[in-house]
């Protein structure tokens, strides 16, 4: 009994001062990445059961909420998985202009426009266009969200959803991957005529409030629908407890809060994608997030602007969380790609 109690005794100080050096060269890793990245908010990681390194920079803590950009999609994602659990959400399959009858053409009274035989050859290929193709960035859109202009015409529009519906196309829908971020917000506003209600409230009640996070901001477009695309802001910490719904099959405390087949079908490969200039070792995108590989372990990323990123591994059972300040230091997309080195080095220390 001695010598299994001095055993016991010797693999728990051996432990702890192998967590101990562990945490070590997390945190030397986190400092090179602020070297590198003057912009760096934090970088948070969770491995196992508890929070191995959490680093704050240029005067952010665990209080700071971030504009999370595109991350905000990965959420609406994760609120469209609730209410088909509910089974409320229309089936993937839905056109999705069949969900707006509000913005119906009526080809009557535009019989004088010019190019009408555009005009209806537009408004058909916009009724093919499906709920998943929305969901995988199929949407056959000709659109640049890297283009000023892109961008202005969607934020400056006084109708978003139906700027959207309305744009020309360049592909088949369901054909091609192109990332379109008014795709997402067409989606929330499915979402929440779906679930007949405000789509932050329905974050707030079926997401936020069970894994333990308030939200403070996320804005509405101009007809105050809450933004599906971008907009919300989070803390670190919130990001962290996000990570883990995924991490653990949508579970919290022993509640199922967003079903197992849905956390598995939106973050596997629905669409394939070898290639993307942010993302090395990309391997397909889900419904709105992202896989890649990471030192042979897959991940699947929530990935937001300027290096917003909740990277979930499970076979690691880790998260990693960094977060940035969108600002004149900051190097815009390319932050991405340079956070993604960095987490290459936290998972190839912590196998």
């Amino acid at each position: 009994m001695k010598r299994i109690l001095f055993l016991l005794l010797v693999s728990n100080i051996f432990n702890c001062t192998m967590s101990a050096q562990h945490s070590i060269v997390l945190k030397g890793i986190a400092k090179k990445a602020y070297d590198s990245i003057p912009s760096l908010g934090s970088i948070l990681v969770w491995q196992k059961n508890k929070i191995v390194c959490e680093e704050y920079f240029n005067g952010a803590n665990d209080s700071t909420s971030f504009k999370v950009k595109s991350v905000t999609k990965s959420v609406v994602s994760a609120l469209a998985g609730i209410a088909n659990d509910y089974n409320l959400l229309p089936d993937l399959k839905t056109p999705v202009f069949s969900l707006f009858p509000e913005y119906a053409t009526d080809f009557t009274k535009t019989q004088n426009i010019g190019f009408i035989e555009l005009i209806k050859s537009n408004d058909s290929l916009k009724r093919l266009i499906t709920l998943r193709d929305l969901m995988t960035m199929q949407t056959g859109y000709l659109w640049d969200d890297n283009s000023p202009l892109s961008s202005r015409v969607f934020n400056s529009s006084s109708d978003p959803v139906r700027s959207t519906l309305d744009l020309p196309f360049e592909d088949l829908p369901g054909t091609k991957f192109k990332y379109c971020t008014p795709a997402t917000h067409v989606v929330g506003v499915v979402v929440s005529k779906s679930i007949k209600g405000n789509l932050k409230e329905f974050a707030d009640t079926a997401l936020f409030k069970p894994i333990g996070v308030t939200i403070t901001s996320w804005y509405n477009d101009p007809l105050g629908r809450t933004m599906g695309g971008t907009e919300l802001s989070m803390k670190a910490t919130d990001m962290i407890k996000f990570g883990l719904l995924y991490l653990n099959d949508g579970k919290v405390n022993g509640k199922q809060i967003i079903s197992k087949s849905w956390i598995s079908e939106s973050t596997s490969e629905q669409v394939v994608l070898h290639e993307w200039d942010v993302l090395p070792g990309a391997n397909g995108y889900g419904y709105f997030w992202w896989r890649r590989k990471t030192n042979g372990h897959q991940a699947f990323v929530a990935s937001g602007y300027g290096g917003q990123l909740i990277c979930v591994i499970p076979d690691l059972q880790m998260v990693v969380v960094t977060t940035c300040f969108v600002d004149e230091r900051n190097r815009g997309r390319s932050e991405i790609k340079r956070l993604h080195g960095f987490i290459d080095k936290i998972v190839k220390v912590s196998k």
